[in-house]
C-alpha cells in the first residue's frame, strides 16, 4: 500500500431482484413457488477503476447478481433468514476489497394483512477475521508488546502464534527479527485495517527509507482478511506460510490467488 494512500469509495447498489423460488417446510404436492424479491449493495474503492476506465479493475456485479439468480431461482429454502445470509455469503466470498455489504430479501404477502416480510443484513453489523503479521529487531519485545495494545483498539485479538527469531533473508547486515502473527475479529474494511497498521507503525517510530529490508521498529502486515491471502510476501517467507497454517488452516495457500 502506498504510504498516503486514501481509498475512493463508491456504492453499487442492485434493487428489486424478482425470483421465484419455494420458500418454508414444503408439501411438493401443493406448493407453488413464491415471488422473492433481492436487493443488495456494497461499497468498494473504485480509484482505479474509474481513473483507467478499465473493467478489469471494477467488481464485476453482473456476474454476483446471476450467480445469485442460478442458486436462488426455482430453489427451496426453509427460511429468508438462511437465504439472506446465503447471497451475503456469496457476495462477500467475491472479493475482500466489497465493504459495508448489505442484502435485502422480500417475501410479499407472506403474512395475512402484511404486505411484506423481509430479513435485512448490514455488513456493519459484522465482524471481518483477519491474521495480522508482526515482525521487529528494533526494541522488539518492546514493540510487540505496544502492537498488541495498539491492535487490542482495531477488534478482538482471537489467538497468536508463538513469537519465534528468525534470521534476515533480504538484507543480512542486521539484527535476528522477532516474528508473529494475531487472529483478529475487526469491523473494520480492509482498506481502513491497513491504514490503521500504518499509523501505528508510524507511532511507534518507524521511519521508512529506499531500503524496504532495512531494520525497523514495528512491522504489520494484512495477511488474510474474510479467507483471502493478502500479502503476497507470505510466499517467499516460510514462517508466514507456518503462521497462516496455525491461525486459519482451512484456508488453502497451495493455489491460492491473492486479493486486495
Amino acid at each position: 500500500m502506498e504510504q498516503n494512500y486514501a481509498p475512493k469509495l463508491s456504492i453499487v447498489r442492485v434493487e428489486n431482484l424478482r425470483l421465484r423460488a419455494f420458500i418454508g417446510f414444503i408439501d411438493w404436492e401443493t406448493e407453488k413457488l413464491q415471488d422473492v424479491i433481492i436487493s443488495y449493495s456494497f461499497k468498494y474503492d473504485t480509484a482505479l477503476a474509474s481513473q483507467t476506465d478499465d473493467v478489469q479493475y471494477a467488481v464485476d456485479y453482473k456476474k454476483i447478481t446471476k450467480e445469485i439468480i442460478d442458486f436462488v431461482d426455482h430453489k427451496s429454502f426453509h427460511l429468508i433468514e438462511a437465504l439472506a445470509e446465503k447471497i451475503y455469503t456469496h457476495i462477500e466470498a467475491s472479493s475482500a476489497a466489497l465493504q459495508e455489504i448489505k442484502v435485502k430479501v422480500e417475501k410479499p404477502n407472506a403474512l395475512r394483512f402484511a404486505d411484506n416480510v423481509m430479513v435485512e443484513i448490514d455488513g456493519k453489523d459484522r465482524y471481518n477475521t483477519a491474521i495480522v503479521a508482526l515482525g521487529s529487531n528494533i526494541n522488539a519485545e518492546q514493540n510487540f508488546n505496544s502492537s498488541l495494545d495498539h491492535l487490542q483498539k482495531l477488534g478482538f485479538l482471537m489467538q497468536r502464534t508463538a513469537f519465534i527469531k528468525t534470521k534476515p533473508l533480504k538484507f543480512e547486515e542486521q539484527p535476528e527479527f522477532l516474528n508473529g502473527a494475531v487472529l483478529m475479529n475487526t469491523q473494520k474494511s480492509l482498506p481502513e485495517l491497513k491504514m490503521h497498521l500504518k499509523q501505528i507503525e508510524a507511532i511507534l517510530g518507524r521511519v521508512r527509507t529506499d531500503n524496504k529490508n532495512a531494520p525497523r521498529e514495528i512491522d504489520l502486515d494484512v495477511l488474510t482478511y474474510n479467507g483471502f491471502l493478502i500479502d503476497e510476501d507470505i510466499a517467499e517467507l516460510p514462517f508466514l506460510i507456518d503462521f497462516v497454517q496455525q491461525l486459519a488452516p482451512e484456508i488453502a495457500l497451495g493455489n491460492a490467488a491473492f486479493n486486495k
